[in-house]
Order: structure tokens, then C-alpha cells, then sequence
């Protein structure tokens, strides 16, 4: 900091920082306020108000004086990432990004900041500074499963699908029961069509959490396409039981059980699709093919 502040000063602020550590926050507040009249481009003492009215939940008078000591010393990271940190508690994103940038950038290393900075990002759909971030993390905490999923999570928005698996499956590796992660890596498998692949990041992921109506439609249907046809009916019956309006779900449980012989309850499966949305023209063929089966036998 620029200022050469006199001993004054330094006791005023020394008053207000013990009366914020006891609670006593409009005697910091007063104490604070006494050192910017007598200068008010004392930085620190701007920067240690903002804490004050972040206590009292004051939260704009907070960030006003954050900015201004921000203002008098755009150097010193301390204000900037008290900023950045207010900002994201309030969830405003991209003024979190904005900010907690210019952090990183002076070569602030927090960890918890950059996490809250990495957060912001993923929740704003700013993949770049997810990975300009996450690298800046993982060159001293390798070991933090959340960081290599959120890379990878971006890395795959970015259709950079061999590094997304990567990082994913580093995730998965440090975590097992990183149910995101499982799923990121089955929905890439799943899309690439690699079925007996994605049944295998999907079957962890609904061990650790059950409800899961998108994940328990995809791996019924990985299921489906594998001909396991007993599991695929177990896994489609808790997805109708989930998702009892959406006629796909019927539908391939139809099948499912066309495909074990169960006409019956195939067909009444198709008409449940049906009646949901008349239009599915799979549904009729899957009908039809149900009954040309059904004759064969």
C-alpha cells in the first residue's frame, strides 16, 4: 500500500480492528470512519470498514468501501478479493468473475477465492476461466476432485471430449461417489453411443443417489441396447414410477418387455405412450412389430 500512514492512524485502525474481532461493530465503525477523516486515502482503513459493514450485513456500503480502497490501490489484493468473495455470496456472478480476475491476476492464490472464482465461472457458463482457473489450482492441489470435475465439465461443453473423459475419470478416481462426474462421463459414453461403456459410470452414480429420472432413463435404455433386458425393465419401471407423463419412458419399457415375451404388458405400455402423446409414430411401430411377434410365436 502507498500510504505512510501516522501513528495515529494505525491506532484508530487497531481500535476498530479489536472492536470488529468483539463484535462491537459500531464502535469499529466509528473508529474507522475517525481514521478517513483525518486521511482519507488511507486504504486500510476503507478496506477494514468494508469488513465491519460485511459483519453488520451491510453489504453495499461493504463493497463501496472495498472499491474504494480498490480505487486507491489497485495493487493490493486484500480489498479485491474481499470484494470478489461479498460479490459471490451474493450471487452475482459475473461481477464475481470480473473481479476475482484481476485477483488472479496480481498473483493472489487463496484457495478458497479461486474455488469461489472457478464456481462463478461454471455457474455462468465461463468455461475459459474455469480452465484458466482450475490449472492455476491444480499446479499445488492436485488432489480435489471438485476442481477436475469442473474442468471437465467445461472441457466437454467445449466438445473436447478426450480431455473432458480425462479429467472426469480423475475425478471419479479421487471421488467414486462423484455422482456429477459419473454422470458427465455415461452421458459422453451414452452420446457416443459406447453403451456398455456409459452403463458403467451410470450403475455407481444411481448406487449412490437412486432419483435420478434423466440418469435411470438413459442407463434403462443403455440397458435396452445391450439386450439386458431384465435389468432394462427393473431400471424403466422406477423411471415411469418417476416420470409416470413422459411417454418415452413407456415406450421403451414396452419394448423391453416385448423383448422378454411379456406382450402384454407391452402393448399396455405402448397404449400408455400413446395416450400421452398420440403422435409417437416409434410407438405404433413398436406396436406393431409386438404383434407380428406375437403371431410368430
Amino acid at each position: 500500500m502507498p500510504n505512510a500512514p501516522s501513528d495515529e492512524l494505525m491506532a484508530l485502525c487497531r481500535r476498530g480492528e479489536h472492536f470488529q474481532r468483539f463484535g462491537e461493530l459500531d464502535a469499529a465503525e466509528e473508529s474507522l470512519k475517525a481514521a478517513i477523516e483525518i486521511d482519507e486515502s488511507f486504504t486500510l482503513a476503507w478496506n477494514l470498514l468494508g469488513l465491519v459493514y460485511q459483519d453488520a450485513e451491510k453489504y453495499a456500503e461493504a463493497l463501496e468501501c472495498f472499491e474504494k480502497a480498490m480505487e486507491l490501490d489497485s495493487e493490493w489484493t486484500e480489498p479485491i478479493e474481499n470484494a470478489g468473495m461479498l460479490l459471490y455470496s451474493e450471487e452475482m456472478y459475473d461481477e464475481t468473475i470480473e473481479t476475482l480476475t484481476k485477483y488472479l491476476e496480481l498473483g493472489g492464490n487463496e484457495l478458497d477465492t479461486l474455488l469461489a472464482l472457478t464456481k462463478a465461472a461454471a455457474l455462468a457458463d465461463d468455461c475459459q476461466t474455469v480452465l484458466t482457473t482450475t490449472s492455476v489450482i491444480l499446479e499445488t492441489h492436485e488432489d480435489l476432485y471438485e476442481v477436475w470435475e469442473m474442468r471437465g465439465m467445461c472441457q466437454a461443453q467445449l466438445n473436447r471430449y478426450n480431455a473432458a473423459c480425462t479429467s472426469l475419470n480423475v475425478a471419479i478416481d479421487l471421488n467414486p461417489r462423484a455422482v456429477s462426474s459419473l454422470n458427465a462421463v455415461g452421458n459422453l459414453c451414452y452420446d457416443a453411443q459406447n453403451y456398455a461403456r456409459a452403463a458403467e459410470f451410470f450403475e455407481p452414480s444411481l448406487s449412490v443417489r437412486r432419483k435420478q429420472p434423466d440418469i435411470l432413463f438413459k442407463y434403462g435404455t443403455t440397458l435396452w441396447f445391450l439386450d439386458r433386458w431384465t435389468e432394462a425393465i427393473l431400471i424403466l419401471e422406477k423411471y415411469t414410477e418417476l416420470s409416470p407423463d413422459d411417454p418415452r419412458g413407456w415406450n421403451n419399457l414396452g419394448v423391453s418387455l416385448r423383448e422378454k415375451g411379456d406382450f402384454k404388458r407391452a402393448m399396455e405400455c405402448y397404449n400408455r405412450a400413446l395416450e400421452l402423446n398420440p403422435e409417437l409414430d416409434i410407438v405404433k411401430k413398436n406396436m406393431e412389430t409386438a404383434k407380428e411377434m406375437q403371431v410368430l410365436l
